[in-house]
C-alpha cells in the first residue's frame, strides 16, 4: 500500500484570517491539497488537534498533496509511508471519533422509515461497546484494560446556513492486528461516521 501522511501546523492569527472557525472551514479548504481531484470522492482522511500554537491537521492519503497557500512552505512536511511500517502486529493508537448510533424512527403507523437519524453515545461502558464493535468490523482487536477513552467538547459546524453538531471521544490504547488485508483497508477508510469533517483516522505507533 503506497500512503502519504502530511503533517500542517496553522497558527491561530492565520487560522482567523482563513475563517478555519470549524471542522466543515477545514473540510473545505483540505480540499485544496488535492485540486486535480477536482471535488471527486474523498479518498484522505484528516484529523485536527489543538496545540499550544495553534493547530496541527494530519492528513492520510493515497497521492501527494499539494500545499495551500494558506500554509507557510516550512509547516507543510509530507512523507511516504514505509513499508515495513505496517510489519508489526501489534501499534499503540489514537483515535479521534464520532461515536453515535442510528435512531430507528417510525411513522404513525409503526413503519420503520428510511432514514434514522445519528445520535450521540455516551458514558465509558457504551463507548468501550461502540469501539468493540468497531474492532471486530475493522481487523483488529484492543486490549480491553488499557483502552482509555476522553469524550471531548461536542463541535459544532455551519454547512449552508445549517448548523450541525458531532460527538467527538478520543479512544487511545494498544490493538493487535487480526485481518491485515481488512486492517489496511480500515486504514484508509477510517472509522465511524463524520470522516470528511476529521474523524476516524488511526493514528498509530508500531511496538517492535
Amino acid at each position: 500500500m503506497i500512503a502519504y501522511l502530511t503533517k500542517a501546523e496553522i497558527d491561530y492569527e492565520t487560522a482567523v484570517k482563513r475563517q478555519l472557525k470549524d471542522s466543515y472551514a477545514w473540510h473545505q479548504k483540505v480540499w485544496e491539497a488535492f485540486p486535480e481531484r477536482d471535488k471527486e470522492s474523498r479518498n484522505f482522511l484528516t484529523r485536527v488537534d489543538d496545540i499550544d500554537s495553534g493547530f496541527r491537521l494530519l492528513i492520510l492519503s493515497m497521492s501527494i498533496p499539494t500545499r495551500p497557500d494558506w500554509c507557510p512552505t516550512d509547516n507543510w512536511k509530507t512523507k511516504e509511508m514505509p513499508d515495513t511500517f505496517l510489519n508489526a502486529e501489534q501499534f499503540n493508537f489514537s483515535l479521534v471519533a464520532n461515536a453515535t448510533e442510528k435512531k430507528v424512527i417510525r411513522n404513525e403507523n409503526g413503519e420503520r422509515k428510511k432514514n434514522g437519524k445519528r445520535i450521540p453515545i455516551v458514558g465509558e461502558e457504551n463507548l468501550t461497546a461502540w469501539m468493540l464493535r468497531k474492532c471486530s468490523q475493522h481487523g483488529f482487536t484492543i486490549a480491553e484494560t488499557q483502552l482509555r477513552i476522553t469524550p471531548m467538547p461536542r463541535q459544532y459546524f455551519m454547512k449552508k446556513r445549517k448548523s450541525g453538531l458531532h460527538a467527538a471521544t478520543h479512544f487511545q490504547g494498544l490493538l493487535k492486528v487480526t485481518d491485515k488485508e481488512l486492517f489496511l483497508k480500515t486504514l484508509t477508510t477510517g472509522i465511524g461516521t463524520a470522516k470528511a469533517f476529521g474523524f476516524g483516522m488511526l493514528c498509530l505507533s508500531p511496538i517492535k
